[in-house]
């Protein structure tokens, strides 16, 4: 059988969320829609068509993920059954202890949204949430053995905010992603106030080819590393989408190509594994332009 050709696969379990983050794209669902989910069983049957994939990475997804019912039980399955890295992006909020002791052991990670290191800036981002009861969450995630990054999207150019970060990352050797917001016309420009920051903790840097640049940084004895994604669909660039390869599978098995198209196209799993791959292979063929 044909590979899919598709390097990512993310997983969106659910179009709900407990935040009210205004930069928040949804991973391209529709807002304000009715909450859907995807079934356990619809998540299994894409599992195991990627169980003998090569792919690099499976993302679990949502909305938030914790939402759904089934989500350990989801997580659980795909690190037993699949080869590749998983993933899960949430705002932790939701987690409980039992969760994180069921998921202990695991060789999931966890991607947290951590918009602000300031409780005053994170509850105005997030609407709902709390950087106290996050930070809580993070450190019981960590006792019990978790992986843990830090998402934070660049809403301001107040360099101070980025500044408090980039510190607590260090401080609790936390790797951080930052994205400049979509759809917001001065996140093009965050790249010439944000990179002379990191170059001052810089140990080393790395151009991913995929839109990121990656800067190991080093401060007082604690490193980690911190990735700024400078989003192709700043430049409409299908070269680097391509190069990073990620697609996004909606609840009912439904699969979107960029998070700014529209157009699904339900895989019909019930046609069998060589139908479906072939779905896959021509997605990626149509895949061509922004």
């Amino acid at each position: 059988m044909n590979g899919i050709i598709w390097d990512k696969i993310r997983a969106l379990v659910t179009n709900g969320c407990n935040y009210r983050c205004p930069f928040c794209h949804n991973e391209g669902q529709e807002k304000g829609a009715a909450v859907s989910y995807m079934t356990f069983d619809e998540f299994k049957q894409l599992v195991e068509l990627l169980k003998n994939q090569p792919i690099s990475e499976f993302v679990i997804s949502g909305g938030e993920p914790f939402l759904h019912k089934d989500i350990v039980k989801m997580i659980i399955h795909a690190c037993t059954t699949l080869n590749s890295d998983v993933s899960c992006a949430t705002n932790l909020s939701l987690i409980n202890d039992a969760a994180i002791g069921q998921l202990s052991g695991t060789r999931v990670k966890f991607n947290i949204q951590f918009p602000y290191f300031s409780e005053l800036l994170f509850a105005k981002s997030t609407g709902t949430g709390s950087l106290s009861k996050i930070l809580d969450k993070i450190s019981r995630v960590k006792a019990a053995g978790i992986e843990i990054g830090l998402n934070s999207v660049i809403q301001t150019s107040d360099k101070r905010h980025i500044i408090d970060l980039i510190e607590f990352a260090l401080e609790s050797e936390l790797p951080l992603k930052l994205l400049p917001q979509l759809g917001s016309a001065e996140s093009i420009d965050y790249k010439s106030w944000v990179y002379p920051i990191l170059s001052k903790y810089a140990v080393d840097k790395k151009d991913k080819g995929t839109g990121a640049i990656k800067w190991t940084i080093h401060k007082d004895g604690k490193q980690t590393s911190v990735l700024y994604i400078d989003s192709p669909c700043f430049y409409h660039n299908i070269d680097i989408c391509r190069n990073f390869g990620e697609i996004r599978i909606h609840p009912g098995l439904y699969a979107q190509t960029c998070i700014n198209k529209d157009n699904l196209v339900r895989l019909e799993f019930e046609k069998g594994p060589d139908f479906v791959t072939n779905q896959f292979r021509q997605l990626w063929n149509d895949f061509t332009t922004c």
